[in-house]
């Protein structure tokens, strides 16, 4: 009789983690993410502060290209529609009077938007900020104008760093914010500086008759010639970052149109968000220099160079750089 050798069956252990060691991988996966998440999140933000720069570089290079071929820089606005300068008569007339157009729209053709730039009629509006209304019977003249700007982003005029809305409409009832689905900027004008905190008597403008040792590279309806520049092009500020949303939804500059917040005063700290108080019209909730860079923002300077500023840099230093001829020496920024 054959004999079968029934042999036992063995039970076979598989190989794998067990609940602690899983515990532990995960704890470590964990702990590699905590550490590389902030480098990750660095790296981004040094690579959006770079095309910043790049930004205020193409600025600073269409600036001295419009330089060269009309012999000075723009104005950094062209008659805006603000009630109490005192350059602009108080008319709704449109010609010779409110046209809201900023220096951007001037330096399109040099930042490769000269097709834009050739849609845009320069006699008229190109925004109805102040002494305006919808239902002004001119105000057809600056539809066409309106229509072309509106609704356009261009990279170049916004920090990628800054999440702010972009796209602005306000029918602010005072007039000096209207703006139909405006695109805003990143990068303000320096156009005045105040000289107290108490009232506006000692505001600096800088139009064109504004001959003062005090003035800044911009003004209203006048602006500099760099021989006019006698503090020196690398002392001296022409463009700053501004956030492009502050306290108001209405508040930040436009790089299609003027509103009342286009310019930048450069005698507050950098990123101050001291709110407006009693007689105090600094209001550096509108219209301080800033940015969401960590420390500070990008500036741009009259040679072209641009620097970072830090937000600790000293306000009477701001305020130094800010104008062009007052024969000052620069702190350290």
């Amino acid at each position: 009789m054959e004999k079968r050798n029934l042999g036992r069956g063995r039970l076979t252990r598989l190989s794998g983690f067990t609940l602690v060691e899983l515990l532990v991988v995960i704890a470590i996966i964990g702990v590699l993410i905590a550490l590389l998440l902030p480098a990750v999140q660095q790296a981004r933000e040094a690579a959006r502060r770079m095309q910043c720069t790049n930004n205020l570089k193409q600025h600073g290079l269409a600036l001295h290209t419009y330089h060269d071929t009309h012999g000075a820089f723009p104005p950094a606005v062209i008659n805006p529609g603000c009630r109490y300068c005192d350059v602009i008569p108080a008319s709704q007339n449109w010609d010779g009077n409110v046209r809201n157009t900023t220096f951007q729209l001037m330096i399109l053709p040099f930042l490769e938007q000269g097709n834009l730039y050739d849609q845009i009629d320069f006699r008229y509006p190109v925004g109805l900020s102040a002494h305006s209304d919808m239902t002004d019977p001119v105000a057809a003249d600056a539809a066409s104008n309106m229509s072309a700007i509106k609704g356009v982003h261009l990279d170049v005029f916004a920090c990628p760093s800054d999440p702010g809305d972009q796209a602005g409409t306000s029918t602010s009832t005072s007039g000096h914010y209207y703006t139909i689905n405006y695109y805003r900027t990143s990068y303000g004008a320096i156009t005045y500086t105040w000289e107290d905190n108490s009232d506006n008597s000692k505001l600096l403008w800088g139009s064109a008759d504004n001959n003062s040792s005090l003035r800044p590279a911009f003004g209203i309806n006048g602006s500099s010639k760099i021989r006019d520049i006698v503090d020196g092009t690398s002392n001296s500020l022409l463009l700053c970052e501004t956030r492009m949303i502050k306290s108001s939804t209405n508040y930040g500059p436009y790089w299609g149109t003027w509103t009342n917040t286009f310019w930048l005063a450069m005698d507050l700290q950098i990123n101050s968000t001291r709110i407006e108080s009693g007689v105090d019209t600094k209001k550096p909730y509108a219209w301080t220099p800033g940015s969401n860079h960590p420390g500070g923002c990008n500036s741009l300077f009259a040679d072209a160079s641009v620097h970072f500023l830090s937000e600790t840099t000293n306000a009477n230093t701001l305020y130094n750089l800010a104008k062009i001829a007052d024969g000052n020496v620069i702190g350290e920024y």
